[in-house]
């Protein structure tokens, strides 16, 4: 009879080849799995690197008594411009007025001593790091990756993470911009500019989007001599008048800050040009059913934990602050069914995209081509009621899931479709302060026309 088990025995050199081999096969493993996600840590990781040389650099130079950083009010980037000391090539978002970029020829880009992208002469240092200043692995403003610093009497040093596995070194370290490492003498610079109060959400094949950056809050206005976010002119609602005060011009610039009240009384033209004005776009449909989409897959976003339930029975999708008198900034999240913040599969979290304003969105739509039921006419409807979708699709207006409906907290829709509707409405989304359970991160409204203004109907801005 055989014997089930051989009796002779690895080698030690054998052992190790069997354990290289498995090795190799777990990282061609993870490769295969998510080889993006890979990439994007490989390229955090000098980064991080990098930003950190630097600012020993700047360390050392501060201890021999080096005092010029460059200049205040000045944002250096890493991005070559050959024809715009200013970076006026570039497309970067629109700065306050206080404030101007600077940029360099691609052949001065990398010089450490005073001519390259960061005005400083590290040639002073003897323990400089690198004979080549650092340039972010991407480096390009399409994708907000690239390397920034700001001076004023000390230094700060940002770059945007893409990997979700470095996402928490970003937003724990000490800094204000929650999805860039952060490195210097002082994190508070530049705290009201460039991508404080922005959050990059993950692309989705699904509505042929790659990643993309939203303002965190709803629109604010700033005033532009003391970079204040702004509660007045007030409609009375806890909403910025901006028929009322403009938030353009010299005086005032636009942001995404928790403080301030939500910008409203403004058109869908008007909300796309402010957005355009920093270099921003108002944000796309597409856009925000990429966002939507991706918090209703996450259970942390459901009020029981349990993606799909109904508020009936103790969950539902966060709506917001819906069940209220007036609007709020975003100094307090609330809690229960009225969350108002929604966390997304990379880590960012969003505010008021489920309630608090309407939101103007970049689309529009024809009466006729509106989706409906077999009785026509302006009402709101369940999403699982209708019949006839007309130009959209249940993908391109509805919930992840075509049986949700508003007792999931996702809102509803309204809307017309009669044949002979042929005016032209702007998309308006989530829901203000007092609409209940026909708000939510879905709420779909589809009876403005693009010059409509209201006190409940602000937007929000991507890039």
């Amino acid at each position: 009879m055989g014997k089930l088990f051989s009796s002779k025995s690895f080698t030690l050199i054998e052992l190790l080849v069997v354990i290289g081999i498995l090795a190799v096969l777990t990282a061609t493993v993870i490769l295969i799995i998510n080889p993006m996600e890979y990439l994007r840590q490989t390229r955090d990781v000098t980064r991080m690197n990098d930003l950190g040389q630097i600012n020993q650099a700047l360390t050392v130079l501060e201890s021999q008594g080096v005092t010029y950083f460059g200049t205040a009010n000045t944002v250096y980037v890493s991005i070559p411009d050959n024809a715009s000391s200013t970076c006026g090539s570039l497309g970067l978002p629109t700065l306050p007025p206080s404030y101007s970029y600077h940029c360099v020829t691609a052949s001065n880009l990398q010089n450490i001593n005073g001519t390259g992208w960061i005005s400083v002469d590290f040639t002073q240092s003897p323990a400089l790091a690198f004979s080549n200043l650092p340039i972010d692995p991407t480096n390009t403003t399409s994708t907000s990756l690239y390397y920034t610093y700001i001076p004023g009497g000390s230094w700060k040093l940002f770059a945007i993470v893409e990997s979700n596995k470095y996402k928490p070194v970003a937003q724990n370290d000490g800094g204000t911009v929650s999805d860039a490492y952060e490195k210097g003498s002082n994190l508070t610079l530049g705290s009201t500019i460039l991508l404080s109060g922005w959050i990059r959400v993950p692309g989705d094949s699904t509505f042929g989007t790659s990643d993309f950056w939203v303002m965190k809050y709803d629109a604010k206005c700033v005033q532009a001599s003391n970079n204040t976010p702004l509660t007045s002119p007030d409609t009375g609602y806890h909403t910025y008048s901006n028929s009322s005060q403009p938030c353009t011009g010299s005086s005032y610039y636009i942001a995404s800050t928790s403080g301030g009240y939500p910008i409203v009384n403004i058109d869908q033209p008007t909300s796309a040009s402010y957005c355009i004005s920093i270099g921003a776009h108002l944000i796309t449909n597409n856009e925000w059913q990429t966002i939507t989409w991706n918090v209703q897959n996450i259970a942390s976003n459901w009020k029981n934990g349990v993606i799909g339930s109904t508020e009936a029975l103790g969950g539902g999708l966060y709506r917001g602050n819906s069940n209220s008198l007036l609007a709020m900034d975003g100094s307090d999240p609330l809690s229960g069914t009225n969350t108002r913040t929604l966390t997304l599969s990379n880590g960012s979290v969003v505010w008021d995209m489920a309630g608090n304003v309407w939101e103007w969105i970049n689309n529009t739509i024809i009466g006729n081509n509106e989706p409906t039921t077999a009785s026509p006419g302006f009402t709101y409807r369940q999403f699982t009621a209708i019949t006839n979708w007309g130009t959209m699709t249940q993908q391109t207006a509805g919930p992840l899931n075509s049986a949700w409906n508003s007792a999931q907290g996702i809102g509803q829709i309204l809307s017309d479709g009669t044949a002979s509707n042929n005016t032209t409405y702007g998309f308006l989304r989530g829901g203000p302060w007092n609409y209940s359970t026909f708000a939510g991160v879905e709420a779909l409204n589809l009876m403005g026309t693009p010059p409509t203004v209201a006190a409940i109907a602000g937007f929000r801005c991507a890039r």
